[in-house]
């Protein structure tokens, strides 16, 4: 009976130490606290990157007036070498301003670096989702294949579905504060694994955002998510030449 009795304290304590959550919530505790301030730096960068491509695209319509110049130049040249052999000392000085020319457009960021951002466009259902039966890979082609129903083919691709982590993130602009639907928000891999859980074909349960649910932080986002009926949240990539073009309306109102 005492050996009898020992297993059963074992037990007990060793279960409670496996339910403590504890640990769990000081660091949720500490990223709820580290990632504000994360998102202001993050959101500054962005301008700073911003501005400077919108220098870029200056430096480069710059570079394109040069260019039409040149070639009216050497045209120019052209013909007055047809007419007067003294002109070789000309065209010599145009073929150095061509390869300097060509120098910039090597430079780094002149070729047309891309920033995009991910914008909220929609929610889309996805029906009968099943942990036990789908990989998280089948699921998230539901996610996507349900972004994409009934858009014209050529601009298909142009919307897909968010990222699980840009969800909780906040990566996405014009993305709702709260989950208002009566349905689970869920993004695709990666950041989509919660926990662990054998009955599921991936080994773990998914993450989303419960109705009425925050979306931001992770605070309230659930880790053992298996719902039958989901919301995909749908997006598509803007530049940040368009993505500044969406906020443009916002700005000009007094």
């Amino acid at each position: 009976r005492h050996a009898y009795m020992t297993i059963e304290e074992l037990v007990e304590t060793n279960e409670a130490t496996c339910k403590d959550d504890t640990c769990e919530a000081t660091v949720q505790a500490e990223l709820d606290t580290a990632l504000p301030p994360l998102h202001q730096e993050r959101s500054e960068r962005i301008d700073k990157v911003r501005q400077a491509q919108h220098e870029l695209v200056g430096v480069r319509n710059e570079m394109t007036t040069l260019e039409n110049s040149l070639e009216k130049l050497e045209a120019a040249t052209k013909t007055t070498q047809e007419e007067c052999g003294a002109a070789e000392e000309g065209s010599e000085y145009l073929e150095k301003v061509r390869d300097l020319l060509d120098g910039m457009k090597r430079c780094p960021g002149l070729s047309g670096a891309v920033f995009e951002i991910p914008h909220f466009k929609s929610v889309a259902k996805v029906m009968s989702v099943d942990i036990t039966k789908e990989t998280d890979e089948e699921l998230d082609a539901k996610l996507m294949a349900a972004c994409r129903e009934g858009l014209p083919e050529e601009t298909r691709n142009d919307t897909r579905a968010a990222a699980q982590g840009e969800l909780r993130q906040r990566l996405v602009a014009n993305l709702p504060e709260v989950n208002e639907e009566d349905m689970p928000l869920y993004g695709v891999c990666p950041g989509c694994q919660g926990e662990a859980y054998r009955g599921a074909v991936s080994g773990s349960y998914r993450r989303c955002f419960k109705s009425q649910a925050k979306i931001a932080g992770g605070a309230s986002e659930s880790k053992e998510c298996n719902d039958g009926f989901v919301l995909a949240v749908c997006v598509s990539d803007l530049s940040l030449a368009e993505h500044q073009e969406t906020k443009a309306p916002a700005q000009e109102q007094p």
